[in-house]
């Protein structure tokens, strides 16, 4: 097979005209072209360059549409900056929650201490006033104790009608009375009745004093009124 039997579909050239259409040219040899085929050119040139179009779009898409090395470590910067601002907002938030739970542990720790030392005072207090208290009940027992003595003496120093032994129920020594219409006494040895227990005696109108000894075992009287201690 030889180029002359394919004149027209392969030895042709074309050309374009000024105003961008396909101007095929007529083939080598002279021979001429049919109609149809002149106007089967121009569709194929145009179905090239579309394509040729359609690619170089597609592949600038395709760039435009794939991140940057620089894009894609900008994005992860960025995440990562978001992230450190969460973690030390919480990191702050934690801070401040504790700053707030060391604050009122130490009010609390300050009330109590307030508390105990209000206690010790009022401890110190109550032992103070608990020392005072022993000392006047020491100082009432005291005086009571000297005050025995001589209020038992008091009661013993003053009677009125009736035997009285001598030690313990009056004292000895010398005792007035008032007296009266008829005052009768007796100093006594003893307290049988009998004559014999009679030491002294007397009977008298008005006052009288009498002396009541030591050895004396008990004194009576009646109509004389109240007998008091002289001097």
């Amino acid at each position: 097979m030889n180029d002359s039997e394919y004149p027209s579909a392969f030895t042709s050239t074309a050309q374009l005209t000024p105003d961008g259409h396909l101007d095929p040219a007529p083939p080598v040899g002279g021979g001429g072209s049919s109609p149809s085929q002149s106007r089967r050119w121009p569709r194929v040139v145009a179905a090239v360059a579309g394509t040729g179009v359609a690619f170089a779009t597609g592949l600038g898409v395709g760039f435009l549409a794939t991140p940057s090395e620089e894009e894609n470590q900008a994005k992860i910067d960025a995440a990562v900056a978001d992230q450190r601002a969460e973690l030390a907002a919480r990191q702050d938030d934690a801070r401040k929650q504790i700053a707030d739970a060391q604050e009122q542990a130490d009010a609390a720790e300050t009330a109590m201490q307030t508390a105990r030392d209000t206690q010790e005072e009022a401890d110190k207090h109550a032992a103070a006033v608990n020392e005072q208290l022993d000392e006047r009940e020491e100082e009432l027992d005291r005086r009571e104790a000297a005050l025995e003595p001589r209020e038992a003496d008091a009661a013993k120093s003053k009677f009125g009608s009736g035997v009285h032994l001598v030690g313990v129920d009056i004292n000895p020594g010398t005792y007035r009375a008032a007296g009266g219409n008829y005052c009768y006494w007796e100093r006594l040895s003893g307290t049988s009745g009998e004559f014999d227990d009679l030491i002294a005696n007397g009977g008298v109108e008005g006052a009288v004093v009498v002396t009541i000894s030591p050895s004396d075992v008990a004194f009576s009287s009646s109509g004389c009124g109240t007998w008091s201690k002289a001097g």
